[in-house]
């Protein structure tokens, strides 16, 4: 009696897991998850997750219900069995459907099926309000005693990408001032804030909108308003990240507050990085060039790149970088803004539901 026990215990893993049997005559045990194109995604005991061939499959059994969907788009779950080279749904004794092993398109299990209808969602028909990411990051920092200084900074930045198209949006303050001195008052208050649109025209190539604000008091800089767009590539994307570049125009309107307004035609350069080198660590860079075509010489260029680290799922730290270069500043100003900040911030990830 013992002994049968021992045998049971010992096999029943085996008894109650899915099987997939191969042409060569091999058999797969373990949990079915996924299927592709191409390849069943199964999760064994002593080789993980591994990818079969479809081609090669003669047999797929399942203990467990399964989310099955066959050629003609039909959608069942249940038990999956095959006899001679066709397959059964099976639930509650009842068979729901049969349809030949080269008619079964999909296999999955129940996360990897809500997996695929929110991809679905996301390429076909996603809401406006969905599928949102980014994060808001604030710092602050205060001096007292020999020094008095109060610094305010805060950042924005999220991001969409569905179907074809990926919208992004954006956001810098930064305002600092001091009391140490008798010329006490600001000594930085600069907004900047702007909009990205892409759409894909292959899997490579994509045409790209932009719209980008700037208002810097100690530059007398009432507002800069930017309008661009032109073609860009998609030269590497990967799980890690991506690399973009484009190249266009932008029409550039600077009011300063003596009452100087400029207008120009610029061109429009760009490269963006996206990088994730690991699990707790994200990169991003981006950098603009903007050639003066009015003004023949002179230009202008924004540098942008940050770093973040996890705390929490939804805390974590930044540290930034904020470099905006212009060749003709209006005389008496410096011809470059450096922002350095870090801090705190709060971040949201509407694609991982």
């Amino acid at each position: 009696m013992r002994i049968a026990v021992v045998f049971i215990l010992c096999f029943l893993p085996c008894l109650l897991a899915d099987q997939i049997a191969l042409k060569n005559g091999d058999r797969v045990t373990g949990k079915i998850l996924n299927t592709d194109d191409k390849t069943i995604t199964v999760k064994t005991d002593l080789m993980g997750e591994i990818k079969i061939d479809k081609a090669a499959v003669v047999s797929v059994r399942s203990d467990a219900p399964l989310n099955v969907t066959l050629a003609d788009g039909k959608k069942v779950q249940g038990a999956v069995d095959t006899v001679q080279n066709e397959v059964r749904v099976v639930k509650e004794g009842q068979t729901l459907a049969t349809a030949p092993l080269a008619d079964v398109k999909a296999y999955r299990d129940d996360a990897a099926q809500r997996a695929w209808e929110r991809e679905q969602l996301r390429l076909t028909n996603p809401p406006l309000d969905d599928f949102w990411a980014g994060s808001v990051n604030f710092a602050l920092a205060n001096a007292s005693g020999n020094s008095r200084t109060t610094t305010l900074s805060t950042s924005a930045s999220v991001a969409r990408a569905v179907a074809k198209n990926k919208t992004g949006l954006y956001f810098n303050q930064i305002y600092a001032k001091q009391s140490t001195t008798a010329s006490s008052g600001p000594t930085a208050n600069r907004i900047s804030g702007g909009a990205h649109q892409d759409r894909d025209l292959s899997n490579r190539l994509f045409v790209f909108g932009t719209a980008d604000f700037d208002y810097d008091r100690l530059l007398d800089l009432d507002l800069r308003s930017v309008l661009g767009g032109g073609l860009g590539y998609h030269a590497w994307k990967g799980k890690k990240g991506y690399f973009d570049a484009g190249f266009g125009g932008a029409w550039n309107r600077e009011k300063f507050s003596d009452g100087l307004i400029r207008k120009s035609g610029e061109l429009l350069a760009y490269e963006e990085l996206g990088y994730q080198p690991l699990s707790r660590l994200k990169l991003f860079e981006r950098f603009t060039f903007y050639p003066n075509l009015t003004e023949t010489g002179e230009y202008r260029y924004a540098f942008d790149a940050n770093a973040t680290v996890p705390i929490t799922k939804w805390l974590q730290w930044t540290f930034g970088v904020n470099n905006r270069y212009m060749s003709n500043p209006p005389i008496g100003r410096r011809t470059r803004d450096l922002l350095v900040t870090t801090g705190i911030g709060v971040t949201f990830d509407q694609t991982k539901r």
